[in-house]
């Protein structure tokens, strides 16, 4: 019989916690693919999924998630509202990471999504493989810099 050893992290390294995305796109297609592109066991999951406004907030109410990937244009509703709505439901020490991800990357969209509280703006066609790096390295501008004591 094997003993299963399981090594504590050494000086320098520290345990990080899995990312919990909540995914808010009504491409079933796309949500699929993105899924697949997201999922690292250990590091991040795609922990929910909306494909409205209303399903998404429901999904903000009823849990708490690191990251949200949200698509403007939704099956009814749209991304902008569920932003604003994400801000004001999570206190601001633990603010979730906010990336948009459109085919409508216009300055104007842009600008729009920034305003209402997103911290990256992709576009689907050009920027998708910058997600997995943004969704498991950014931060939340929106949360404050922890000072030490």
């Amino acid at each position: 019989m094997s003993t299963v050893e399981v090594q504590s992290p050494g000086p320098g390294e520290s345990v990080v916690a899995e990312r919990r995305i909540l995914l808010i796109e009504d491409s079933a297609v796309l949500t699929r693919r993105l899924i697949d592109l997201l999922s690292e066991p250990g590091r991040i999951e795609v922990a929910a999924q909306a494909a409205t406004q209303s399903e998404a907030v429901s999904r903000l109410q009823q849990d708490a998630y690191d990251v949200l990937v949200v698509d403007i244009e939704l099956a009814e509703g749209n991304g902008v509202a569920v932003i604003r709505a994400a801000r004001q439901m999570y206190p601001p020490d633990s603010q979730p990471l906010i990336v948009v991800l459109t085919n409508y990357a216009s300055d104007f969209v842009r600008d729009h999504c920034f305003a209402a509280g997103a911290d990256y703006f992709l576009d689907k066609m050009r920027d998708i493989a910058l997600l997995k790096a943004v969704v498991v390295d950014g931060h939340s501008k929106w949360t404050p810099p922890h000072q030490s004591h």
